[in-house]
């Protein structure tokens, strides 16, 4: 049974932010949230050149983030989708549970396109906490929170298992433990994959059309709520291709957590990193036999990207 006050401050502090993230999407006009306030570089190669437009939703969720990490004094390095790589300055003496280094890792609203047509579906704020070691490899998962922001679902961890619960008021209601599928045959997997741009999807199914005839069904979402749905038994493989840091590790975390099988496509385990430009080829599958023929299938076409092959 999962006690909220029983749990670690850094799991205590993932829950409030994004109870508090889902509350605002909720609380604010859809047309004043979807205003462009930034651009990014459209020139084509630069990072997101075809999905160039910063959200006032994307903005004001990511400043909420810092400010509360400064104002509760923690020593933290932010890794998020619109400022990059950020140190915090704190503005007091942190709390002794907070007083250690860290790593925030945020795509603090994902979903923005489909925002900006008020179409509410795949709307989730995700962040993790991760130690901030000597050598960034050796970070390792604090807390998680992926919120779907339109249904106020949460999956969350802690340092040993993954859970599901329900914001109601920012009250955290229905937490129960979650673990993945025993689907253990292609046939009968659904697998999840990100298709709903075109510079994903075209590339995507011409080139990795061999593992998706082969399976029972595919949604065509991902990001951090893709592992979550491997997680929570939703489906049984998420096919990471060429996705983004900031939305690797926040799922990645409550992945693991919950047991599921988590490598790049050529089996081999996931570093974090501090390059917040890298983008990563994963697989995460509801367990070891479903990961290996996916992996086979992969190997027996040559596939062999490794992870953060892009900056």
């Amino acid at each position: 049974m999962f006690d909220i006050n029983k749990t670690s401050p850094w799991v205590r502090l993932a829950l409030e932010l994004g109870a508090e993230a889902a509350r605002r999407v909720s609380g604010m006009a859809q047309q004043k949230g979807a205003e462009v306030v930034d651009q990014r570089d459209s020139t084509e190669g630069s990072y997101r050149y075809w999905d160039p437009e910063t959200l006032r939703v994307d903005k004001e969720l990511e400043d909420f983030f810092i400010e509360q990490l400064a104002e509760r004094g923690i020593d933290a390095v932010v890794l998020s989708e619109e400022v990059g790589s950020q140190k915090i300055e704190p503005r007091c003496a942190p709390e002794v549970e907070y007083d250690r280094p860290i790593y925030f890792v945020s795509d603090p609203f994902d979903g923005s396109l489909l925002y900006k047509r008020n179409i509410p579906a795949f709307w989730y704020s995700a962040l993790a906490i991760y130690t901030r070691p000597a050598r960034a490899e050796m970070a390792e998962p604090l807390a998680a929170a992926v919120v779907d922001c339109s249904g106020a679902e949460v999956v969350f961890c802690d340092t040993r298992l993954a859970y599901l619960g329900r914001f109601v008021e920012r009250e955290l209601t229905g937490v129960e433990a979650v673990k993945p599928n025993s689907t253990d045959n292609l046939k009968d997997a659904f697998l999840e994959t990100y298709l709903m741009k075109p510079h994903y999807m075209y590339p995507a199914v011409e080139r990795f059309k061999f593992l998706f005839r082969d399976v029972k069904f595919i949604l065509p979402n991902g990001g951090p709520s893709g592992f979550c749905d491997v997680a929570s038994g939703k489906v049984d493989v998420y096919f990471a291709h060429k996705q983004p840091h900031t939305d690797i590790f926040p799922g990645m975390a409550v992945a693991e957590r919950a047991g599921c099988r988590v490598t790049t496509f050529e089996g081999l385990p996931v570093s974090f990193s501090e390059k917040v430009g890298n983008r990563y080829n994963i697989v995460c599958s509801a367990n070891e036999t479903l990961h290996g023929k996916v992996l086979d299938l992969l190997k027996s076409h040559e596939i062999t990207d490794t992870a953060g092959m892009e900056e």
